[in-house]
């Protein structure tokens, strides 16, 4: 035997089309060129909604507190208007909660990401199977 078949694949079939190739995006999301939010920071919003403090959504995602606060200042400098509502210190300890931009913001990256994935398995299902 010349060479080594692998488990499951079909006689004589490439192993590109033995089932094992799969499709894998990030999804990142640019304005004017710039990047503007990845699953990354989507994670961080959501990590926001459910800890309902800034400190409380890094340590979830496990990013530094500068990193997540740069990154929260960028999307609003991007957005023009706050994805956060804050409240700082006090004998509440400060809280932060995400605006309602910020909600939409995490719906429609997820519908969108979850239309090219759609798109990318199809397209590769078609390509590969050709």
């Amino acid at each position: 035997m010349k060479g080594k078949r692998t488990a499951g694949a079909p006689s004589g079939a490439p192993r590109l089309l033995d089932g094992r190739v799969q499709t894998r995006l990030k999804g990142w999301l640019t304005c004017d060129g710039e990047f503007f939010i990845g699953p990354r920071y989507i994670r961080l919003l959501e990590a926001v909604g459910v800890a309902g403090t800034i400190r409380g959504a890094c340590e979830q995602c496990d990013m530094s507190y500068r990193t997540c606060i740069n990154r929260i200042r960028h999307m609003e400098r991007i957005l023009g208007a706050p994805i956060l509502a804050i409240s700082r210190g006090g004998a509440e300890h400060g809280s932060a909660k995400l605006t309602p931009l910020a909600r939409r913001l995490i719906d429609v990256y997820h519908e969108w990401h979850r239309a090219i994935v759609e798109a990318s398995d199809d397209a590769a299902r078609r390509l590969l199977t050709a």
